[in-house]
């Protein structure tokens, strides 16, 4: 029996949302946030030098909830990921996941 591409897809889709989350440790202290615009919008603040920018836009952000500081040791779960950025949820929770840097979970070379 053949698959129509459409049923195809959404049967990938079905068991790509069944695959529990990865269990991952926090190895270095960073900040997420829910929106990954936001994180991005952060990183551009330092990469720019802007320091009162940054710490302007992570007080507010970390005093509404929309981020969060990750300190080492945490266990996490890997929600999501981009090529630099991972969606990460304290392990054992139901929270919504944060926009981080991949370099919080990966072991320094």
């Amino acid at each position: 029996m053949r698959l129509a591409l459409p049923a195809f897809a959404a049967l990938a889709l079905a068991a790509s949302l069944s695959r529990p989350a990865a269990a991952e440790t926090i190895v270095q202290g960073r900040f997420g946030c829910h929106s990954q615009e936001v994180t991005d919008r952060l990183f551009k603040l330092v990469m720019a030098g802007d320091e009162s920018g940054f710490g302007q836009l992570l007080r507010g952000s970390l005093a509404s909830g929309e981020c969060r500081s990750w300190k080492p040791g945490e266990a996490v779960r890997l929600e999501s990921r981009t090529m630099s950025y991972g969606c990460l949820a304290p392990e054992g929770a139901q929270d919504r996941c944060y926009w981080t840097p991949l370099s919080a979970i990966a072991t320094p070379n």
